[in-house]
């Protein structure tokens, strides 16, 4: 009988403990709704010189703010190359894309009086008409501020055309099928949509779903379309190798319309023991009319050395600094 007893004692104290936690929770739950609704959280939707700041967002949108600052939209307005093409900010119409106003829309942006330095910032995409906006209806129970659900908004390639003007009218002179800008440049995620930094949020994030959302680092290119934008081919007629290079993507190579825009195309011959010549060296450039049209190609031809086993093409897009350099295609060809 006395483990029968010490038993029937024992679940009478876990049952007591699970009501227990079960209110205490509660209660803890009901501290936090009241925290929220009774704290003003009203900066984070003003529109005026006093907007939220990257950093502000950042207290719940941990992930997002991560991929942000590491961004060129982050770095639009401080980007020393910007500041030196620009003469120290003297022009002021290319302002607008590099520190936008607050206020999400379709069209050019303008440009706002303070908080610069945070460049391309949250509030230029996501606030609109004094709420905060996106693509994905929010699962968690506390919303500290207005939200508006625009799906149809935010999947379209018009909020990238404000700015992106030249590319934008690339990518719509296109008709077959193709990617949006989100679809590339913005890869998929799946996480809820604000993480814990501690204390009360850890609490607000609990209730939180995880869904399918899209990162904001904004890479010239994602894994997504890895290895997939270019096509690169080389055929052989005696001591002479016709390449070809298809731009599968739906916007020109290199595409955009102010900037350092520069494609590095190479020929490089080998031997036998793994000596390489250079054969040739071109530059795609926009303004010197070479860029490759959209889902177009362009034909190389180099003169083969005779003891040449192989030869390998390469193209890189160039930027300022050669760190910042990004291998597009290394394609070898063996004869």
């Amino acid at each position: 009988m006395r483990p029968l007893i010490r038993w029937t004692k024992y679940c009478r104290i876990s049952d007591n403990y699970n009501k227990g936690f079960r209110v205490g929770f509660s209660l803890i739950t009901l501290s936090v709704l009241c925290f929220a609704s009774c704290t003003s959280f009203d900066y984070l939707t003003a529109s005026g010189d006093e907007f939220a700041h990257a950093k502000d967002c950042s207290e719940c949108h941990v992930a997002v703010y991560r991929e942000w600052s590491q961004s060129a939209h982050a770095k639009a307005f401080v980007n020393p190359h910007y500041r030196e093409a620009t003469g120290d900010y003297a022009f002021e119409d290319c302002m607008g894309c590099h520190a936008p106003k607050p206020g999400a829309n379709d069209e050019a942006p303008i440009t706002r009086m303070t908080g610069r330095e945070d460049g391309v910032t949250c509030v230029s995409c996501h606030l609109k008409d004094g709420k905060m906006s996106g693509p994905v209806t929010p699962t968690g129970v506390v919303k500290p501020h207005p939200i508006e659900v625009d799906e149809k908004f935010y999947r379209n390639v018009a909020i990238c055309g404000g700015c992106h003007e030249g590319t934008l009218r690339e990518w719509n002179s296109v008709k077959a099928d193709k990617k949006t800008c989100q679809q590339c440049h913005m890869p998929s995620v799946t996480r809820t949509v604000t993480q814990a930094t501690g204390g009360v949020s850890n609490i607000i994030v609990a209730f939180e779903k995880e869904q399918k959302l899209r990162r904001h680092d904004f890479p010239i290119m994602s894994d997504y379309v890895s290895g997939k934008i270019i096509s690169v081919t080389g055929k052989r007629n005696g001591s002479e190798l016709t390449v070809k290079i298809t731009n599968n993507l739906p916007h020109n190579l290199p595409t955009g319309s102010f900037g350092f825009r520069v494609l590095e195309l190479r020929a490089i011959a080998f031997d036998e023991l793994n000596h390489e010549i250079v054969l040739g060296k071109r530059e795609l450039v926009p303004e010197l009319s070479s860029a490759i049209r959209p889902r177009g190609s362009l034909t190389w031809k180099v003169v083969i050395p005779h003891n040449a086993v192989g030869v390998s093409i390469r193209l890189k897009r160039r930027s300022y600094e050669e760190a910042d350099d990004i291998a597009l295609a290394n394609v070898v060809i063996h004869f």
